[in-house]
């Protein structure tokens, strides 16, 4: 496994702009051709794999059935400022 395939599978997170610093010239078109089996979210400046995807959508039904709040931004606050 590259490192650049083990950033995305460990975190299930990154960043285009780490990709590209490590000499990828497309990295969206990297990340598409590397996990086209896997269910990422491409976004503008990084992509997110589906645990993460589930964690939010988890936490976000939890709000709405106890109808109380909670802060995403202190558990993903890094990737809230890149989108």
């Amino acid at each position: 496994m590259h490192y650049e395939e083990y950033i995305l599978v460990s975190v299930c997170f990154t960043e285009y702009d780490t990709l590209a610093r490590l000499g990828i010239s497309d990295p969206q078109s990297f990340v598409k051709k590397r996990f086209k089996s896997d269910a990422v979210q491409y976004l503008s400046s990084c992509c997110v794999g589906q645990l993460i995807h589930d964690q939010i959508e988890s936490e976000v039904d939890e709000v709405i059935s106890s109808k109380t709040w909670s802060d995403i931004m202190v558990r993903y606050h890094v990737l809230f400022t890149l989108i």
